[in-house]
């Protein structure tokens, strides 16, 4: 009887020590490519400032703040090139599972929910004017989903997908986002 009391102590001591050592304020930087609604794979990048939260020994909370560059490119409408520049900066919440990975090492699942300010900027030439530029923005909703996996104690390796959808420029846009990233947690 001692025996299943004492396995049963020691997996719940160690639950609560795996959540409490992922929670707190942390960085990261992103990498990756955006599928937008206009043109294929433009590079991206981004910056992300979070906080987590324990919510069980096993869940955390993320708050997070991102500033992102979705893509930077040109797309043709008719005969007509067009040089774009789209920024996102999102407030998202994510609530992530913690489970042990391969070797022993803390993973996690998260969903990404959120609102997002969607900028974009497009250059073209007209015939008799020379170049153009309108600026356009769209608050939007941000979903996706995000996995992880602890690499030291404080850096945390990401992978995640997020699609937001904007109207800009009177049209129907989207920006399907795919990439990588790097958290260091302090």
């Amino acid at each position: 009887m001692k025996t299943p009391i004492a396995l049963l102590l020691a997996a719940l001591l160690s639950t609560s020590a795996f959540a409490s050592s992922v929670s707190g304020p942390y960085v990261g930087l992103k990498l990756g490519f955006t599928d937008y609604s206009k043109a294929t794979l433009p590079g991206q990048y981004g910056l992300t400032a979070g906080y987590a939260f324990d919510i069980t020994p096993r869940v955390t909370l993320g708050m997070e703040l991102n500033a992102t560059e979705l893509g930077d490119s040109i797309f043709f409408k008719g005969f007509t090139a067009i040089d774009y520049k789209t920024y996102s900066y999102s407030a998202v919440l994510k609530p992530k599972y913690h489970f042990m990975a391969m070797g022993n090492q803390p993973a996690y699942i998260a969903a990404v929910l959120g609102a997002s300010r969607i900028e974009e900027s497009r250059k073209y030439y007209v015939l008799g004017e020379g170049y153009r530029k309108d600026r356009d923005q769209d608050t939007t909703g941000i979903y996706g989903f995000e996995v992880g996996r602890e690499v030291t104690l404080n850096l945390d390796i990401v992978g995640y997908f997020n699609y937001q959808k904007a109207d800009l420029f009177g049209e129907d846009n989207y920006y399907r986002s795919y990439g990588f990233g790097i958290n260091y947690r302090f």
